[in-house]
C-alpha cells in the first residue's frame, strides 16, 4: 500500500529513502488513557520535563554513531548550556575523540570570525585619516552591515559586536558548549553518579539505556527547566541501532512514553508522538491493518510527482482565477490572481522561463513566491481563489515554485523521513538548500524588477519542508521584503544547521528585513514539527536574529497532515452575518462562508495567508499608479 498523501506531504514509510533500502515496519497508532487529576508517578515527572528524540544509526541503511554525533554537536548553538555524552566503556574513546574534533573546527571558526572582525576595524581606521569620524562613518556599506551589535542567546543581553564574550553571563560568542563524556555502563552505574545532578542541559544517549529504569535516571543530569524561555529546553537524544528498535530496552522506553502522554497536554502529546513514530513497532491487530502485500509498489511509485509538469517537463505555464465576491465591495475589471507555475530547474536558464512566465496584466499589487511541500508538487491546486485577502480589488501574482523531485533539499537523517518527527533538531542539509536558494534568489529579483523595484511588495511563503527554505530566503535576502509566511514549518537555524552555516549568525548578514512581518502556522497536534520546536526557533529568531515582529500560531486540533475534525456543517456560517446586508450582499456573504468553511479543512494555511497578507503589503496603493 503506498504511504497517504497528505495536506503536507506524503507520509513516508519507515526506512524508505535511506542509503540503501531497509526494510519496512507496520507502526501503531498511538494512544494513551488520560491521567488527568491522577497523582503523578515520579518517573513521568522526570520525563515529562524534558524534550525526547531518537535518531537511527548504523548499518547499510543510516549514519554511523560517529557521524551522527558529529552532526549534532556541528550544530549545538554555543548558548546552549552544558551536554552531556552518555557512552559505554567500549565507546568511551570512539565518543570521546569525536567530541575532540568537534571542539578544535568550533574554535578554529571562532578563531576566523575574529580575523574577520578585525580586519573591519583595521581597513576602518587606514582609511580614515582624521581618525575622529564614528566607526559605523568610516566603513563602506558591505563592512557596515558586520559592526551591528549581538544579542547573548543565554541572556538576551545586547553586546558591543567587537565582544567575544557577554558581559552578564559570560557566554562566549561562537564558542563550543561545553561537552563532557561519561561512562554509564552496568558497573559504573552501581555506585555514586558518575556525573553532577543537574549540571547539563543536552543530554546525548551515545549508547541506549538498558532499561526504563536507566533512562529515567539518566534524566537526573538535566537542570530544572527555565519555563520563561522555550529557546532553552532540556533535551534528551538517543541513538539506537535498527536492530534495538525491537530490543527489550527500546520497548520499555516506548511504554514509559506512552505512560507519560497520559499525563501531559496536546502540544507536549505531539511532541512524544513524533519520538513514538520513530521507535514503537508494536504488534497491532490485524483488522487496524491493511495487508501491504495487496498491490505492488516500491519507492518510486510513490516518489514519482503525477502534475502536469512532471508528467509533460513544462517550462512554466500561466492560469488565472477570479476574486471570491466580497459583499459589499466591487472589484476592478481587471481583477484576479495571476497563478504562475515554475519549476525550480527552470531557473538556470532563466532566459527562457521569462516568455512563459510573463505577467499579462500590468499592474499587479504584490507578489506571493510559494514553496510546497516535501512529495507534493499540488497542495493548492483547486484552491487558488484562496491566496487572495478580502481586500484586493485589483490583482496580485502568485508564483507556485515546484522543486527537482519533489524536494527542496536533502536529509541527513533518512530515519525522519518515514516515521517520527523532530521534537528538537531537523538536521537540515545546507549544500542542497544553498543550491535552492541561488536559484531563488534570481526570482526575487526578477519579480521585483516587474513591480518596478517596489520588492516590498514580494511576500515568501511555504507549507512543511517549503516553508523552511523559503524562510532562509528571508533570512538572506539583501533587498526589503513585504515579509514572510509560513505553515507547519520552522525556521532554518541552530540546531537544525551548523553553527557555521547557520543565517543568523553569519558573518555581514543583511538586516534589512529584521523589522519585517515573519507569521508562523503551527499545529497542536503537529508531531512532525512539534510546537516546542517552532517556538523555540521563533525565540531564536528574535532574540539571535534580532526580528522584532515574529508571531506564532499555535492551533488546536492542527496536526501536519490538516486539522483532526471536520468543520461545522456550511448552514452554520450564517453566524456573523449582518441582518442589514441587502439579498444580493446576503447571499454572497453566505457563498463566502461555505467557501470559507470548506478551505478550513483543506487548506488553512492559505486562509492564514489571507488574514496577514494585508499587515505585509498594502493594497490600497498599486506599484504602477499610473496603469491603474
Amino acid at each position: 500500500m503506498p504511504p497517504e498523501r497528505t495536506w503536507a506531504g506524503s507520509k513516508r514509510l519507515h526506512g524508505s529513502g535511506g542509503k540503501g533500502t531497509p526494510r519496512t515496519r507496520k507502526r501503531r497508532k498511538t494512544s494513551s488513557p488520560e491521567k488527568s487529576g491522577a497523582e503523578v508517578p515520579p518517573e513521568v515527572k522526570a520525563v515529562r520535563k524534558a524534550v525526547h528524540q531518537f535518531g537511527v544509526v548504523g548499518g547499510e541503511d543510516y549514519d554511523s554513531k560517529e557521524e551522527r554525533l558529529q552532526q549534532l554537536l556541528d550544530r549545538l548553538p554555543a548558548d546552549s548550556g552544558s551536554a552531556i555524552v552518555f557512552a559505554n566503556a567500549a565507546t568511551q574513546a570512539q565518543a570521546t575523540t569525536v567530541v575532540d574534533r568537534s571542539r578544535r573546527k568550533a574554535l578554529a571558526a571562532a578563531a576566523r570570525n575574529r580575523a574577520e572582525r578585525n580586519k573591519v576595524v583595521e581597513a576602518a581606521v587606514t582609511t580614515d585619516t582624521a581618525g575622529d569620524a564614528p566607526l559605523s562613518e568610516k566603513l563602506d556599506p558591505e563592512m557596515s552591515s558586520w559592526t551591528h551589535d549581538w544579542a547573548c542567546g543565554r541572556c538576551t543581553l545586547i553586546n558591543d559586536w567587537l565582544s567575544e564574550e557577554c558581559k552578564a553571563c559570560g557566554t562566549r560568542r561562537g564558542a563550543f558548549p561545553k561537552v563532557t563524556v561519561v561512562v554509564a555502563d552496568e558497573k559504573a552505574s552501581r555506585g555514586t553518579l558518575p556525573w553532577t545532578p543537574g549540571s547539563c542541559q543536552i543530554l546525548i544517549n551515545y549508547d541506549v539505556a538498558r532499561n526504563a529504569a536507566e533512562y529515567v535516571r539518566r534524566l537526573g543530569a538535566l537542570e530544572p527547566q527555565e519555563t520563561n524561555n522555550p529557546r532553552f529546553p532540556r533535551v534528551v537524544y538517543t541513538f539506537l541501532e535498527d536492530a534495538q528498535l525491537g530490543g527489550r530496552a527500546a520497548q520499555e522506553i516506548v511504554e514509559l512514553l506512552k505512560t507519560t502522554r497520559g499525563y501531559v497536554e496536546p502540544c507536549k502529546k505531539a511532541e512524544i508522538d513524533s519520538a513514538l513514530g520513530l521507535i514503537d513497532y508494536s504488534e497491532e491487530d490485524d483488522e487496524e491493518w491493511e495487508e501491504d502485500d495487496e498491490e505492488d509498489w516500491d519507492d518510486e511509485d510513490w516518489e514519482a510527482c503525477d502534475c502536469a509538469h512532471c508528467r509533460g517537463s513544462i517550462v512554466g505555464s500561466t492560469s488565472y482565477h477570479p476574486l471570491l465576491p466580497v459583499p459589499g465591495l466591487e472589484h476592478k475589471a481587471m481583477s484576479g490572481i495571476e497563478v504562475v507555475r515554475l519549476p525550480l530547474k527552470a531557473l538556470e536558464d532563466f532566459d527562457k522561463a521569462v516568455p512563459f512566465i510573463a505577467p499579462r496584466v500590468i499592474g499587479h499589487s504584490c507578489t506571493l513566491i510559494c514553496l510546497h511541500c516535501l512529495n507534493v508538487h499540488t497542495p493548492w491546486d483547486g484552491w487558488e481563489q484562496f491566496f487572495a485577502p478580502s481586500q484586493l480589488t485589483g490583482t496580485m501574482r502568485v508564483v507556485l515554485v515546484l522543486a527537482d523531485g519533489v524536494s527542496w533539499h536533502d536529509y541527513p537523517d533518512h530515519a525522519l523521513l518515514g516515521a517520527g518527527g523532530s521534537a528538537w533538531v531537523d538536521i537540515l542539509d545546507m549544500d542542497s538548500m544553498d543550491r535552492s536558494d541561488m536559484l531563488l534568489e534570481r526570482l526575487v529579483d526578477h519579480e521585483a524588477a516587474l513591480l518596478n523595484g517596489q520588492s516590498e511588495r514580494i511576500v515568501l511563503m511555504g507549507m512543511s519542508q517549503g516553508g523552511g527554505q523559503s524562510m532562509l530566503r528571508f533570512l538572506r535576502s539583501r533587498i526589503r521584503l513585504g515579509g514572510w509566511v509560513g505553515s507547519v514549518c520552522h525556521a532554518p537555524t541552530a540546531p537544525h544547521t551548523p553553527r557555521d552555516r547557520d543565517p543568523l549568525l553569519a558573518v555581514a548578514r543583511p538586516t534589512v528585513n529584521r523589522s519585517r512581518p515573519v507569521r508562523l502556522l503551527a499545529g497542536e497536534a503537529d508531531c512532525v514539527f512539534a510546537p516546542g520546536l517552532v517556538l523555540a526557533d521563533a525565540a531564536r529568531l528574535r532574540d539571535v536574529g534580532g526580528f522584532t515582529d515574529v508571531q506564532v500560531e499555535v492551533r488546536k486540533d492542527l496536526a501536519h497532515e490538516g486539522p483532526l475534525k471536520e468543520a461545522k456543517p456550511a448552514k452554520s456560517s450564517k453566524k456573523g452575518i449582518s441582518r442589514s446586508l441587502s439579498s444580493k450582499d446576503h447571499e454572497i456573504a453566505l457563498r463566502r462562508a461555505r467557501s470559507v468553511a470548506k478551505a478550513e479543512r483543506s487548506c488553512p494555511d492559505l486562509l492564514f495567508v489571507q488574514r496577514h497578507l494585508p499587515d505585509m503589503v498594502d493594497f490600497h496603493s498599486s506599484c504602477t499608479p499610473e496603469s491603474c
